[in-house]
């Protein structure tokens, strides 16, 4: 016997090959396969036998292309397949060797599969094409490169029922990210599953708690989907619509996952799996062990301490998002991670500010921190001998201990260092960054006691929590991010008064400024003004927090596309600065003469005036701090880079982001090859990109979750929200109608149109310049006090913050109103 029914046939990978052995493991099981059979291993000794073939002929798969099939073969392989054929419009040819899907052994992609297979002519043709497949160069190489050394009884192959699936993809049942077996990972798309599996389009991905079925979900650009045709399968481009929703719903999510688990439970161990949709029917195509469990061995030994462990996950964390967008590299969680935790332990103690921070650890690549509630609020004279001062000290911290810092970096960049200097210098950067987030949190947390206390005298006195306009009260206030855009304003008054310089910023893309301006002595002279003041005001990342992208001082295109902006859209930044300024005074003045109780009038006053000169620490800081100490650590570490690279550890210089700060040092002294670790941590740092973390880990109570709230902005979705509405943090006043952009990362900055409504994550200082064209801000993290809050007060626009979900729910082209001062968004009409 050549061929048998899946439901019949022997589970035996020496006969039926792996992929078939699976295949019949699964229908015996009762789990929903397409119906098919197996042409058996024997089938193609028989046929080598008959045409005289040995293992070893010189052109082999010639041979069995060329080779004809004895009748009593043919004739048995026919049969089977025309008895398929009467059930479905079309099969399904697949390789299915021995080894092929074997722990540790996966050939995928290095043998064959045939879908859309009509008639008897394709099917023999494509069957003799699998054969030959056994003997091609390529799986001899990958086979020696997986040192695969099983005894293969050559090649069975499946013939399986073709399902025209409307939706497919693949199943991890265990996270193969972050190796975590309590969540699995869908990957899927439209039309039949080669498009997912052959890395034709980006698919939608969904995380699922195999425990909870809870669900995250990031949406793929789903470029193409294949379907079959009269002939063959044919490649269709997605439509705008199919691109923008997710192509499976929850319930299909959560079903696929139970048949998962189902799957798992049947094999005692992790397996990938092959599945397709069609008519509401869900359909598995393949099983198999997943293939990386030794790579994933290696991973485990690269864990950190600062790393969140299983048991860890016991424990509240909380997604530390709304300050430092995530994921971050390798080596600057090395430095960030430990000063963070070093730093909120130091300054809670000093100044208490209603919650504590045990630990800060590393999941994903994002920043966790495990907090505990119930802190004693601070007395009512905390921080006060600093409130009539804030500024002033955080200047004092800023002069004496960083600028003195930034300028041994300088330094340190300009040296040519030996192993051992460059290792000293090293651990230098390293401590620096505990004692540079202790002083950080002495600057913050005192601003944040006067600013609450503030707010708490305002309330008391409205008799109300509404904040929108308090924090409105405290705009108008020149900081180092509004210093930095008036500069880059002035620049482009400069070009709209000279006709040359007008005609370059009007006539080329932004990539191409920095070339047209080279070309004149006009524009020479205006580069040369625009580098100096990159020199003062251009030590900021494309990614605030990692050391990964270039800083503007690398590269003056970041400025030139912002004055470009500036010189297209007409903003005049001192006419609106005014306005704000006026309306912030008109505020004040309102609220000020509201208050009857003269005593509490001037103390209200006097608290007030403290809170507005201290209104710049929060941008103020984070130039200092949070921008240059990374730009400046970036630039020294390129150094370090090269020294790795002349010495063959790495083959870039900035493959060192994706190393840890030990293994830097042990290379340094004693050089290996650490390339393939920083190529492998590349690839799952962009994993993680795409894949959304958690708000939060572990099962918190309310209390722990109200006082996260205070903190950092909403971390659960609003329950109020319907299918046009949704709800988030009223952080700017007003309301503005107007299509919905939403805008991932820095890259789509030029797709933001004026008159748009900027949808994202969240933003940076380096999302400033689109403020200026924005109608309203809506973002998916952060709260009253983050950084897209206090810009869009200070530029007079609406905004409501920390959705958590409005990039999802949300579409290109939708018509919404944005309501800043009740933080609700009304979809109007989709796109």
């Amino acid at each position: 016997m050549y061929s048998v029914l899946f439901r019949q046939a022997e589970e035996s990978s020496q006969l039926a090959g792996a992929k078939g052995m699976n295949l019949i493991k699964l229908t015996k099981h009762g789990l929903p396969v397409p119906d098919g059979f197996i042409i058996q291993t024997n089938a193609l000794a028989r046929f080598m036998e008959d045409n005289q073939l040995q293992e070893t002929s010189e052109n082999v798969e010639g041979g069995i292309i060329s080779g004809t099939f004895s009748d009593e073969l043919k004739d048995e392989l026919t049969s089977s397949f025309y008895k398929l054929r009467e059930s479905y419009r079309s099969v399904a040819v697949r390789s299915s060797s021995a080894s092929e899907d074997l722990e540790g052994a996966s050939f995928a992609g290095q043998y064959e599969t045939y879908l859309n297979i009509k008639t008897e002519e394709e099917f023999l043709a494509k069957v003799k094409e699998c054969w030959a497949s056994f003997f091609s160069g390529r799986v001899s190489s990958y086979k020696k490169k997986m040192n695969n050394q099983i005894a293969e009884p050559l090649m069975g192959i499946v013939v399986q029922g073709l399902i025209d699936s409307e939706m497919s993809g693949v199943i991890f049942s265990r996270n193969p990210v972050t190796h975590d077996d309590r969540e699995l990972l869908i990957s899927a798309s439209y039309g039949l599953g080669e498009a997912v599996v052959s890395g034709n389009v980006t698919p939608d991905t969904f995380i699922v708690n195999k425990s909870s079925f809870e669900i995250q979900k990031e949406i793929g650009a789903k470029e193409i989907y294949m379907e079959s045709a009269a002939e063959g399968i044919a490649e269709k481009e997605t439509s705008e619509d199919m691109r923008s929703r997710f192509c499976l719903t929850d319930e299909q999510v959560i079903e696929l996952a139970e048949i998962t688990k189902k799957t798992e439970d049947l094999y005692g161990y992790p397996v990938d799996i092959e599945f397709g949709i069609a008519d509401h029917q869900i359909y598995l195509l393949q099983a198999r062990p997943i293939t990386t469990i030794d790579q994933d061995k290696k991973a485990a030994e690269e864990k950190r301490s600062f790393m969140i462990t299983d048991t860890d996950m016991n424990d509240f964390w909380l997604n530390m998002e709304s300050n430092i967008e995530g994921p971050v590299s390798p080596l600057f969680s090395s430095f960030i991670v430990p000063a963070l935790e070093y730093g909120l332990k130091k300054s809670m103690q000093k100044f208490p500010i209603g919650v504590v921070v045990d630990e800060v650890k590393l999941y994903r690549g994002h920043i966790y921190s495990k907090n505990q509630g119930g802190q004693q609020p601070p007395s009512e004279d905390c921080g006060k001998e600093l409130f009539p001062i804030l500024s002033e000290h955080m200047y004092d911290i800023i002069n004496h201990t960083y600028l003195p810092f930034y300028r041994t970096l300088d330094q340190l960049a300009q040296t040519e260092h030996t192993a051992e200097s460059a290792l000293e210098a090293f651990q230098k950067l390293k401590a620096f960054y505990l004692t540079a987030y202790e002083e950080h949190f002495n600057i913050v947390f005192p601003q944040i006691l006067l600013t609450n206390k503030l707010q708490a005298m305002y309330q008391d006195i409205q008799g109300e929590s509404e904040n929108a306009h308090f924090y409105e009260m405290l705009t108008g206030k020149m900081n180092k991010s509004l210093e930095t855009d008036r500069c880059l304003w002035l620049f482009s008054v400069e070009v709209q008064e000279n006709p040359n310089l007008l005609a370059i910023f009007e006539n080329n893309k932004p990539e191409q400024l920095q070339e047209k301006l080279e070309q004149t002595d006009e524009g020479r002279h205006f580069l040369k003004n625009v580098h100096e003041f990159l020199q003062e005001y251009g030590w900021r990342s494309v990614k605030s927090h990692d050391l990964i992208e270039q800083i503007w001082v690398e590269n003056p295109y970041f400025a030139l596309a912002n004055i470009q902006n500036y010189v297209r859209n007409g903003y005049h930044f001192d006419n609106e600065f005014q306005k704000t300024k006026e309306k912030r005074e008109k505020l004040y003045n309102e609220f000020l003469e509201s208050i009857e109780d003269p005593g509490l009038r001037t103390e209200f006053d006097r608290y007030y005036q403290w809170t507005l000169n201290s209104a710049n620490i929060k941008d103020d800081h984070h130039f200092y701090i949070d921008a240059m100490l990374d730009a400046k650590a970036r630039i020294f570490l390129l150094k370090i880079g090269e020294l790795l690279a002349e010495n063959g550890v790495i083959q870039d210089r900035e493959d060192l982001w994706f190393l840890y700060d030990d293994e830097v040092e042990q290379a340094l002294l004693h050089p290996v090859s650490l390339q393939e670790k920083a190529e492998k941590r590349r690839q799952i740092f962009h994993e993680y990109e795409l894949a959304q973390a958690p708000a939060y880990l572990g099962t918190p109570t309310k209390e722990q979750l109200k006082a996260a709230e205070e903190i950092v902005g909403a971390v659960i979705e609003d329950e109020k929200n319907t299918e046009n509405h949704i709800f988030g943090i009223a952080a700017s006043s007003g309301i503005a109608t107007g299509p919905v952009k939403i805008i991932r990362d820095a890259n789509e900055f030029s797709q933001f149109a004026p008159g748009d409504v900027l949808v994202c994550k969240m933003t940076t200082p380096l999302w400033t310049s689109l403020f200026q064209d924005a109608k309203a801000i809506i973002t998916d993290t952060g709260g009253i006090l983050s950084h897209a809050a206090i810009i869009a007060r200070e530029y007079g626009i609406p905004a409501v913050l920390g959705t958590r979900t409005a990039t999802e729910r949300l579409r290109d082209g939708d018509i919404i109103t944005v309501d800043g001062s009740s933080g609700k968004i009304t979809v109007v009409s989709r796109s």
